[in-house]
């Protein structure tokens, strides 16, 4: 064997599968600015040419190839091979869905360009229309990352089946502006979920609007983690919601609350709508200002026989003019928070 070809062989410590496709809202610039160009000097055609190997990168555009958003990423979604980890890669841009998707390739991964922080995600996805993805069975294992989701009032954005390792992660779940419904939900996982992770997520909401989270049967192994939620206005009722029957087993934390005055959020998760089963889990490392919940309220048992244990959460207390004191030469005194108990 040739030296050459044994440094070939050892270039990376893995093997790298899957097959990237991108998504490329061609509204986001003008065509002399485009991510593709004849001269070949666009991003894309760029990424292509410092590629090791050249070819194989293929593009989904919006406009010119397509009709719409919806029908672009219908296209993408075919091309994808199922178990083999291929990557639907959006360019920035918002991209409106208004005709349901069906989403049914295991192993997928969905990733806008990496940033610093979800709330400077670059690419948007709006939902405008009803379900407008279901999320089937065969998804197992699917990526979400580096996006923002934009609900329709009344709605769920995405109804997800009886799934395991759903992953999000780095995403900017953002409801600001949009008319207050509890009916307005972004995730439904319904009937079975197991391994389930939601990390790192910025979300933002402005009204008295449904869960961020509702599930709707069996949580298995699931995790709710490193998440900012921040309330504009309103009362929200609750962020994460058990309902329907079978069992809970979850983790929620580390995260923090924290909202404008008059701003509220009832309830981080609540099991009051379980019919059935118990509720096993954890939920420490919560960090809430006035707007949080209220020390008795951080998750609701009512409905069922829950044994979630309250670990290391504190919610804060007002402030008032003379705590924290800063004077000069003086003592500084911060007021505690109040311990959330279960």
């Amino acid at each position: 064997m040739s030296l050459e070809l044994t440094l070939g062989l050892q270039r990376s410590a893995y093997p790298d599968f899957g097959q990237v496709f991108y998504m490329v809202d061609t509204d986001y610039r003008t065509a002399a600015q485009g991510w593709s160009r004849s001269d070949r000097t666009g991003p894309l055609d760029l990424y292509e040419a410092r590629k090791a190997g050249r070819g194989g990168a293929q593009y989904v555009y919006r406009t010119g190839d397509y009709t719409s958003d919806a029908v672009a990423l219908q296209a993408g979604i075919d091309a994808q091979t199922d178990f083999r980890g291929d990557v639907l890669y959006f360019t920035p841009g918002n991209y409106s869905i208004a005709t349901a998707r069906t989403v049914n390739v295991p192993d997928a991964r969905w990733l806008g360009p990496p940033v610093s922080h979800p709330s400077l995600a670059r690419v948007t996805i709006t939902a405008a229309i009803a379900a407008a993805f279901d999320v089937t069975a065969a998804a197992d294992r699917m990526e979400f990352g580096y996006l923002r989701f934009v609900p329709l009032t009344a709605e769920t954005m995405w109804d997800v089946a009886a799934v395991d390792g759903l992953h999000v992660h780095d995403c900017f779940h953002d409801s600001d502006g949009i008319g207050a419904n509890v009916l307005t939900i972004f995730w439904a996982p319904a009937t079975s979920v197991a391994n389930v992770i939601f990390d790192r997520n910025y979300i933002v909401n402005d009204a008295a609007q449904g869960p961020w989270i509702n599930f709707e049967g069996i949580v298995d192994e699931t995790r709710i983690s490193n998440f900012e939620i921040f309330l504009q206005a309103g009362t929200w009722a609750a962020a994460i919601d058990f309902e329907g029957v079978g069992a809970v087993n979850a983790v929620l934390g580390p995260g923090t609350i924290t909202g404008t005055s008059g701003a509220a959020l009832t309830s981080l998760a609540t099991l009051a709508n379980k019919t059935s089963d118990t509720g096993h889990g954890v939920v420490y490392g919560i960090r809430a200002s006035t707007a949080g919940p209220a020390a008795t309220a951080l998750v609701v048992p009512a409905g069922l026989a829950a044994e979630f244990s309250i670990v290391d959460c504190w919610r804060a207390v007002d402030m008032d003019a003379a705590s924290p004191n800063f004077t000069s030469g003086g003592a500084i005194t911060w007021e505690s928070g109040l311990p959330y108990t279960g």
